[in-house]
């Protein structure tokens, strides 16, 4: 009787805990300071992103009017660092997602479901117990991981992020410098008179125009290992763990020509243990 008791009391005290990981932790999850902060750093990346998408856009087709040929790889050059901000974009979008959803799937799923577990294994099944504790210790993985390594990506981003303001500003510089030849045409003399005035030689543009491609390559790769790599060791963390916790190899599953592990599973010429083939 005095078993019965304490299996009672367990299986209130799990589903009490169930209910409070779902209605109360999981809204205080999304509605925390700390999230709220999180949510304003991707969007504030984002922008910058966007700006220094637009900018190296703007600033290809000014480097590209500089007469001569000495800028138009330069031009080129540039035109192409836009799929490199399209990569850091969507996977901006995706830790934001990301930030969101995990959270949710683990203070309303996992818990209750590890709780639920954990109720099947006081009563039934004592591999529940087991089970419980797994889910749980993955629930709470996958809500830290995520933004523990944001935080670590934004220490460092702050650090750098007045290199690609440097940026910014540089190529608006440029932009202004080259938007008259951009808007001239293509007579040589009206050229030439514009670059009078100017003060400036296509030579001296063409220099100011590799040190801007040089500031933007430093830029995307500032945001690749801020934005990408960085955030990205939580999911490396969460696969590691889903590993170690259900045998479950994610990434070895996701190879190509994986060969089985059971012996039906080799291929028909594999040799087997009294073949004296030579392999």
């Amino acid at each position: 009787m005095e078993k019965k008791l304490i299996k009672i009391l367990i299986s209130l005290l799990l589903v009490l805990l169930a209910a409070v990981s779902c209605f109360l932790v999981s809204r205080m999850c999304d509605n925390s300071k700390l999230n709220s902060t999180l949510l304003a750093s991707l969007d504030e990346k984002t922008s910058t992103v966007m700006k220094l998408t637009s900018a190296s856009a703007v600033a290809s087709a000014g480097i590209s009017a500089i007469p001569g040929d000495t800028a138009t790889p330069i031009a080129e050059k540039l035109a192409d660092l836009t799929g490199y901000f399209l990569i850091v974009l969507s996977v901006l979008y995706t830790e934001k997602a990301l930030l969101t959803l995990l959270g949710a799937a683990a203070f309303k799923v996992l818990i209750p479901l590890a709780c639920l577990a954990g109720i099947i294994g006081v009563w039934f099944w004592g591999r529940g117990k087991l089970l419980a504790k797994k889910l749980a210790l993955f629930a709470v993985a996958i809500a830290v991981a995520i933004p523990v390594s944001l935080l670590v990506s934004d220490g460092i981003y702050d650090k750098y992020s007045a290199r690609i303001d440097e940026t910014l500003a540089s190529s608006e510089e440029l932009n202004e410098a080259t938007a008259p030849l951009a808007e001239a045409d293509e007579d040589a003399s009206i050229v030439a008179t514009i670059l009078s005035r100017l003060s400036e030689t296509a030579t001296s543009l063409a220099n100011k125009a590799a040190v801007l491609l040089n500031r933007y390559v430093e830029s995307v790769a500032i945001l690749v290992v801020t934005s990408c790599i960085l955030p990205c060791l939580g999911l490396v963390c969460i696969l590691w763990l889903t590993k170690l916790l259900f045998g479950v190899d994610v990434i070895a599953r996701a190879r190509p020509g994986r060969t089985g592990a059971n012996p039906g599973e080799r291929p028909a010429d594999y040799p087997g243990p009294g073949d004296r083939r030579r392999v």
